[in-house]
């Protein structure tokens, strides 16, 4: 009966979460687009209960069905010197491109504002919100798709690779990213193969969950109030029109 849960979970994952999320996504935009008060800070809120949520349901599935956690990746890395040297490698590449970014990225932040312009902060409590729910993200996604769907994958079929078992859950990662539109499907699907091969490689969620934090995070440092008013122009052209209009009006 326990293990019913873990079907019904992937289940989620797998044929809700993709198409929950644009939803959700579409509804943040109209209530942008018109004005609403507090829309992103009630979507941020919700996505941190949710994220609370989902922690809580694989945690308690773990421990109804005896599972110890280390088989979620919730254990020490295999080599400290390995993971620390890794995490200070990809810190390296993380401040350059916020330095790249802050410096000639502006191509890069007009394609993200057309993929997920709604979602990014306008106001210093929004980026105080945005900040919780990157790292949120980083706990909850690495444990949800790195932790939980490797584990189910390879328990229920067991022949699967390591590459497979990389591709599979780094396919559904991307999938469930929808609402960004098909480069924001490739772009996820990718760097979760990244975290996937960084979990793989060290045995622990802690280097994937803390570079997914601190790559989500690094919006706060490349896209500065003072930046988007400067892509203002911009703006417009690159989200839908009732979109641009009222976001051009919160970055005033």
């Amino acid at each position: 009966m326990t293990f019913i849960v873990a079907h019904i979970l992937v289940a989620y994952m797998v044929l809700v979460m993709p198409w929950i999320g644009q939803y959700k996504y579409r509804r943040l935009q109209r209530q942008v687009a018109e004005g609403i008060p507090n829309a992103r800070l009630r979507f941020y809120r919700l996505t941190l209960l949710q994220q609370l949520l989902l922690i809580t349901l694989v945690v308690l599935f773990a421990l109804s069905a005896r599972l110890p956690l280390s088989a979620l990746g919730i254990a020490a890395p295999y080599s400290w010197s390995a993971t620390r040297g890794l995490l200070i490698a990809f810190t390296l590449a993380i401040l350059a491109s916020i330095v790249l970014f802050r410096c000639t990225g502006d191509r890069f932040l007009v394609r993200l504002l057309k993929m997920a312009g709604a979602l990014l902060p306008g106001t210093p409590v929004e980026r105080c919100h945005f900040a919780a729910i990157s790292l949120g993200a980083g706990i909850t996604e690495e444990l949800l798709f790195r932790g939980f769907l490797i584990w189910y994958l390879g328990f229920y079929f067991s022949r699967l690779t390591s590459l497979e078992l990389i591709v599979i859950s780094s396919v559904l990662f991307g999938v469930c990213h929808l609402y960004q539109g098909v480069l924001g499907v490739i772009g996820t699907g990718v760097i979760g193969a990244v975290f996937a091969s960084l979990y793989l490689t060290t045995g622990s969620l802690l280097l994937p969950a803390t570079v997914h934090a601190l790559v989500d995070l690094r919006m706060l440092a490349i896209l500065t109030p003072g930046r988007l008013r400067r892509l203002q122009p911009k703006f417009s052209g690159c989200l839908p029109q009732e979109t641009a209009s009222s976001a051009a009006k919160i970055i005033k």
